[in-house]
């Protein structure tokens, strides 16, 4: 197809043949000729593209503010390499949610529904090529399709090429790093959650002032002049704490990122969680894994009510925060935590609701 370039070619072409006509054929040497050549080679040069696919190599999932690379790739259809790149746009469509970074090679485009697309002016061959995508929103967002446009060396003719195929990212919402006032709410739960248990018998000691007095040996101090006490050995076993988290119509962002901050900060620390949501219950700990599933799950929960309001923390979603109820004390989410974001979530087992 002609390109605006071409058409004008093409118009000064025929404007030259009518000059030819009425002044000689000097002008069909110094015009038409030349814009001849060109067209043809053009066009034979855009005729000759092959059919290619894309390769998509999607950005890891990641966190709301991150930003992680995409790449693309090309082969011919047969799943041959380019062995000789060709002129061309390639633009690839990013949806709402994700948005691509601009850069020296690449310009970004709004859409009017709110996806974007990323277009390069490159060589089509066997080099990929590397975008940035930042992400805005939580959720499950597609990248793709793409298209490639070919051109000539002139400029003249071009030809388009639907690259059918999509993949999608997860984007978790943001997690917060607990702050004083955060620690201390929570610290105060994970005391409760631990049970001091008396285990199996160690040893006999002098009593030290302090001791139990149910500790003490009657028997053995009986025949000694001192007191003696019973040493246990300790057993100490942290107990699951459950958290509830619901939202408000327009809260769900907030409800997703205050659970995932509260939840891995326990989780952090030793302690198991069990969850309740909106969409299922699920258990997350130090022993079980679930970190991962808890993520996936939050980045795509919708709004709904507390499945639990007798948890031990119960956590709901507003619109613009979340309030955060700790076994009866309340605080809003931002409060408990600072300004920083929390480090990344190591890889843990996967534990599916």
């Amino acid at each position: 197809m002609l390109t605006r370039r071409g058409r004008a070619v093409v118009g000064v072409a025929a404007l030259a043949v009518v000059l030819a006509a009425a002044f000689g054929a000097r002008s069909l040497n110094a015009v038409v000729a030349p814009a001849a050549v060109a067209l043809a080679a053009g066009y034979l040069q855009v005729r000759k593209t092959p059919d290619v696919v894309v390769e998509r190599t999607p950005p890891a999932n990641a966190h709301v503010g991150e930003t992680e690379p995409a790449e693309l790739s090309f082969r011919r259809r047969d799943g041959s390499a380019l062995s000789r790149p060709f002129l061309g746009d390639v633009t690839e469509r990013v949806q709402r949610g994700l948005q691509p970074v601009e850069s020296a090679d690449a310009t970004v485009t709004e859409r009017a529904d709110g996806d974007s697309e990323i277009t390069f002016e490159t060589a089509v061959g066997d080099e990929p090529l590397t975008y940035e995508v930042a992400y805005e929103e939580r959720g499950r967002h597609t990248l793709g399709p793409a298209t490639v446009t070919a051109t000539d060396a002139f400029g003249l003719f071009e030809r388009e090429i639907d690259l059918r195929g999509t993949e999608t990212t997860i984007v978790y919402p943001r997690v917060r790093r607990l702050g004083t006032v955060g620690r201390r709410s929570l610290g105060r739960l994970q005391e409760y959650s631990r049970s001091d248990q008396r285990g199996e018998f160690e040893e006999l000691r002098e009593y030290v002032p302090g001791d139990p007095l149910r500790d003490i040996h009657w028997k053995t101090t009986a025949k000694r002049d001192e007191l003696v006490v019973t040493e246990f050995a300790a057993e100490t076993d942290a107990e699951s704490v459950t958290v509830a988290a619901g939202a408000n119509a327009d809260g769900a962002d907030a409800m997703a990122e205050a659970t995932a901050s509260v939840v891995l900060g326990l989780v952090g620390d030793g302690v198991p969680v069990e969850l309740s949501l909106p969409r299922g219950e699920m258990r997350v700990g130090p022993e079980y894994g679930g970190q991962q599933a808890m993520l996936r799950t939050l980045a795509v929960i919708e709004a709904g009510p507390i499945p639990d309001p007798d948890a031990d923390v119960v956590i709901k979603g507003r619109a613009n925060d979340a309030s955060v109820d700790v076994r009866g004390n309340q605080h809003r989410f931002a409060e408990m935590v600072d300004s920083r974001v929390a480090v990344e979530t190591p890889p843990t087992a996967e534990v599916e609701l």
